[in-house]
């Protein structure tokens, strides 16, 4: 009798790891990353997607370490955001690809800079590339507000990328982040050409060889989870998708636990 109910725990244990989320996966995922000054330019990230499903996620950049450009404006103030001890100055600027093994010209998709500014406006129809526009593009993106309250430190006046994406499409992509501004030209060379950081003017003593950044992903309807460089978004279930995966389960239970229990077949005497 054990080690029936061994077995058949064993059957829908094993059942059950085909379909379970992996367990880094959340419905928000943070991730860090630095940027590095080098001769001639800067250096950007390339972070893969895979998208498995449609749905909708968030895109949350908190990077540039003060309110204001220049230390004399009114209300001008700082923010270590990352709680590293160290402020460093990012204007950063997001970017889509299409993923076929590198970074292409051909393959991207759209830009946002800062919310609102560079990410569309109200109307959400400039930034993108290669002829996409918002009706035809594999992922959309609509940008938030000035006029919105900031929920991921970002101080800068004008906020750090912050915008909701539409997969119209699933399946691999690019996510760049820079410094103001990478052209898709600079992108597919691998260097942001002619880049440099950019503290408020009047900050004493200012790092400038590298620059920090967090971005925050997160979804109403797909699970989040990243392996590496790679972040991979999948459809949440629907909930009659999960009673029908259980009764599948249980109706494997069932019929493995009949076959076994049969017991010894019994002997005339």
């Amino acid at each position: 009798m054990i080690l029936k109910q061994i077995k058949t725990a064993s059957v829908i244990a094993l059942a059950l790891g085909l379909v379970t989320v992996p367990a880094q996966a959340a419905s928000s995922l943070a991730i860090n990353g630095t940027l590095n000054k080098l001769t001639g330019g800067t250096t950007f990230d390339a972070w893969k997607f895979k998208i498995l499903g449609t749905g909708t996620f968030t895109v949350d950049v908190a990077a540039y370490e003060a309110s204001q450009s220049n230390v004399s404006t009114p209300d001008y103030f700082t923010n270590d955001i990352n709680g590293d001890g160290e402020l460093t100055w990012l204007d950063a600027d997001t970017y889509f690809y299409q993923d076929t093994g590198s970074v292409k010209t051909a393959n991207a998709i759209f830009r946002c800079d800062d919310v609102e500014n560079n990410c569309g406006g109200t109307t959400g129809a400039s930034n993108y590339f290669n002829g996409y526009t918002p009706g035809t593009s594999p992922l959309t993106r609509t940008t938030h507000l000035l006029t919105e309250t900031s929920v991921d430190g970002s101080v800068h006046f004008r906020r750090d990328p912050w915008y909701d994406v539409v997969v119209n499409m699933p399946g691999d992509y690019l996510f760049l982040v820079a410094d103001f501004r990478l052209d898709p030209v600079e992108a597919e060379a691998g260097i942001n050409a002619g880049d440099s950081f950019s503290a408020p003017a009047g900050f004493t003593s200012p790092i400038l060889d590298h620059a920090d950044y967090r971005v925050t992903f997160s979804s109403p309807d797909m699970y989040i989870s990243i392996s590496g460089d790679t972040i991979t978004l999948a459809p949440v279930p629907e909930p009659e998708t999960w009673a029908m995966l259980l009764a599948g389960l249980g109706l494997v239970g069932w019929r493995f636990s009949n076959r076994s229990g049969g017991g010894s077949p019994t002997v005339a005497g």
